[in-house]
């Protein structure tokens, strides 16, 4: 029989010791390893706060998810931030579960889209998350151009407007809301007098377009662009005689920087509406009046009307907060997992609606068409709601 050697026997319970202690310390860093987001932010605009009102709700609602406890047992969530140049490479980190888009227009998935998720709270061309067969692993919390189109030629029907004039930049947005305009008004008693095109971020002046239309007949706008070319359509309307000037209804992306900071008082003084989908004016609940406060802080406002783009913001704070309860639902790190949670969540409270479902296999849109509202700035430049124009 062999001896027992007393230094052998404590090696062995050295070693034993050791390799429990490692365990330990591997189960450990592997539930503190974090779980990655991306947010692909594509180029900088400094005429865009919509940029950094996407960062801001990512990064509040992560911090929320965190400070309860993070997911998949305590593991925190982690942003990872890369411009359009550098996308591709989300898909070579570890446990990176899809990735943020931000812009009013269509963005391709950022590289991995094979087994990554793309997550847009802004854009809203109608094409981009129909249903859950052709948007794959796309989900969508924003509005659809569709419903904004219907929204806004609304508006203006309840203003006695019958023949609609369109603004619209040369690009998939813009050509998406003139498809959706042209099948509505094939529907109603309102006519398409025409639609100008301008060049994004490259044309001077929209009044020859403006005064093209007029002379086609056009007796309301739809205007569709960014804050720089809501300035624009501003500066050709406060030019005019009060009887030149038609009702105005533009999409939310006017909406998405300081427009009357950029404009000057006459945004107050035309009839220039905008469409929106969330507003901070009457909090849903005490989590709206917490983000409320918490975007104030950040942004240096002192009311939370005055905050640009506040539907980016909510949307971006509230479809995180779904990404999150996929994860753990999941119980996984991979795409196909958090996916079909995603198309199977609970019901959920969030800041612009109660989620019930937020998604499923047909339909990766999280918002509906009875969330959209118009809102016009105030004479103080508060985005105020003034009516419920819903179609």
């Amino acid at each position: 029989m062999p001896t027992d050697i007393p230094g052998r026997r404590h090696f062995i319970q050295a070693a034993l010791a050791v390799g429990a202690s490692l365990s330990v310390l591997g189960r450990a860093r592997a539930a503190s390893a974090p779980v990655r987001i991306g947010l692909d932010g594509g180029p900088r605009d400094s005429a865009r706060p919509a940029d950094e009102a996407i960062r801001a709700g990512l990064d509040f609602a992560i911090a929320d998810i965190n400070a309860a406890g993070g997911v998949l047992g305590g593991r925190p969530v982690e942003l990872v931030l890369r411009d359009g140049d550098h996308a591709g490479g989300f898909a070579a980190l570890k446990d990176m579960i899809g990735v943020f888009v931000g812009g009013p227009g269509p963005r391709a998935p950022a590289g991995g889209a094979d087994r990554m998720l793309t997550f847009d709270p802004l854009s809203a061309t109608d094409a981009f998350a129909d249903d859950g067969a052709s948007s794959g692993n796309v989900f969508r919390l924003s509005l659809d151009d569709r419903w904004a189109m219907r929204t806004m030629a609304h508006h203006l029907a309840e203003k006695q407007v019958r023949r609609i004039g369109m603004l619209v930049p040369d690009s998939a947005w813009g050509r998406s809301c003139v498809a959706a305009t042209r099948a509505l008004v094939e529907r109603s008693s309102q006519t398409l007098a025409g639609a100008e095109w301008y060049r994004d971020g490259a044309t001077p002046s929209l009044a020859g377009h403006y005064a093209r239309l007029r002379r086609a007949g056009m007796d309301g706008l739809l205007m569709i662009g960014d804050p720089r070319e809501g300035a624009l359509l501003i500066d050709a309307l406060a030019a005019l005689p009060a009887g030149e000037r038609v009702p105005v209804a533009n999409h939310w992306g006017a909406s998405g920087g300081d427009l009357p900071r950029i404009a000057g008082s006459a945004v107050r003084q035309l009839d220039f509406s905008v469409v929106q989908t969330f507003s901070f004016e009457s909090p849903r609940n005490p989590q709206t009046q917490a983000l409320a406060q918490r975007a104030m802080a950040r942004f240096g406002y002192d009311d939370p009307a005055r905050i640009p783009s506040a539907v980016g913001l909510a949307h971006t704070y509230d479809l995180m907060q779904l990404v999150g309860w996929a994860i753990n639902i999941a119980g996984s790190t991979e795409a196909a997992a958090v996916r079909k949670a995603l198309e199977n969540l609970p019901p959920v409270e969030g800041v612009i609606r109660r989620y019930a479902p937020a998604f499923s296999a047909a339909c990766h849109e999280a918002l509906r068409p009875d969330e959209l509202f118009m809102s016009r700035f105030t004479t103080d430049g508060r985005l105020t709601r003034v009516m419920p124009s819903r179609a």
